[in-house]
């Protein structure tokens, strides 16, 4: 019987073979999820950095092409950009600064953290590169923040401080043919104020939303699909737990959680949570798998984030876990690099 989520990533081209159309640098790369997606639909990304050098080890492997370069954003200008890529004008901006400011299972202090002021460097470049068009992500949480009154703002110091066009939206991963439910905030801007954009529709719909038999959009697909077909995958380096553990583990029904290590087990029939990343100290929290009682592992966390099987996290395991988990689900990415690009073009 065919996998018809496995096959869509198989099918994904490797970056060397993708039909590029438009030029693209990102920041705060991450593992580079969002860089993914954009280039798969069609943005050659010529720049990429990070503060994390582990990151932007992945980064380098994968994109072999691209200038890469670990540095706080704070040091990182438009001079720099360009002395990288040369003097070319940049059709898309990408990145999400760091959300931790910002999420519900963080501290919340919003701009008042570091790390939620890191948003202003990103409008900072925005002007100094004056990109056709920006792509920014974060966590829904900060809608939510201070009554909504931060996400006002800072929807503001968007069109404020770079003068482009805004438009904005949540989206859910799982809408979009990836078995996993992850819900993102998404802001874009164009510098041409004429264009006119729309976020991409969903494809799939949780069961009950839609009638399906009328309409052609899918049910959400099950976090099965994604664990199949999985011996020999890169980065699928299964964890050895104690038996104490094991059987632990065996006790947990699917869709419950451990109410240990607070670790959720995954339900195969549904899509799976939101794919965690952990602390530094710590490593990954990755799932327990739903046919066996351990950690899912690299692989299995970044199938579940929609990341074909051919992108390879070369970096050590607790790297590895906090890249897939911090990344933005390339398949996701990908739908709204082809809408920037259809409105663009």
């Amino acid at each position: 019987m065919g996998n018809v989520y496995l096959d869509f990533l198989s099918s994904l081209p490797r970056l060397n073979r993708v039909d590029y159309r438009h030029r693209a640098i990102s920041l705060f790369c991450g593992g580079g999820g969002l860089d993914l997606g954009v280039a798969l639909g069609g943005f050659h990304v010529y720049f990429s950095t990070d503060i994390e050098p582990s990151l932007c080890d992945i980064i380098k492997y994968n994109f072999q092409d691209c200038a890469v370069k670990s540095e706080d954003i704070c040091n990182i200008n438009g001079s720099v950009i360009f002395d990288a890529i040369g003097s070319q004008p940049v059709d898309l901006m990408i990145g999400g600064p760091p959300c931790q400011a910002f999420s519900i299972l963080g501290q919340r202090k919003s701009f008042t953290d570091p790390r939620g002021k890191l948003v202003f460097d990103y409008m900072r470049i925005v002007k100094e590169i004056s990109p056709g068009a920006f792509l920014f992500e974060n966590v829904p949480g900060l809608k939510t923040l201070n009554n909504g009154k931060d996400w006002e703002q800072l929807l503001h110091a968007f069109g404020d401080e770079t003068g482009y066009r805004i438009f904005h939206t949540e989206l859910n991963s799982a809408d979009f043919g990836i078995p996993q439910i992850r819900r993102r905030i998404f802001v874009v801007g164009f510098k041409d104020h004429q264009i006119e954009f729309r976020f991409p529709e969903p494809t799939h719909k949780a069961p009950g939303e839609e009638n399906f038999v009328e309409s052609n959009i899918l049910p959400w697909l099950p976090a099965k699909l994604a664990l199949e077909k999985i011996n020999g995958a890169p980065n699928h380096d299964i964890r050895i737990h104690c038996d104490r553990v094991r059987k632990r583990y065996e006790k947990i029904k699917p869709g419950f959680r451990d109410k240990v290590d607070h670790t959720d087990r995954i339900h195969p029939e549904r899509p799976s949570g939101t794919v965690l990343v952990g602390s530094r100290a710590g490593g990954g929290r990755p799932f327990i798998h739903p046919f066996q009682p351990r950690h899912i592992t690299v692989r299995e966390a970044a199938r579940l984030q929609s990341f074909p099987d051919w992108y390879d996290f070369k970096s050590t395991n607790t790297w590895q876990y906090r890249a897939v988990g911090n990344a933005v689900p390339p398949i996701l990415a990908l739908a709204i690099a082809r809408s920037i690009s259809a409105a663009l073009s």
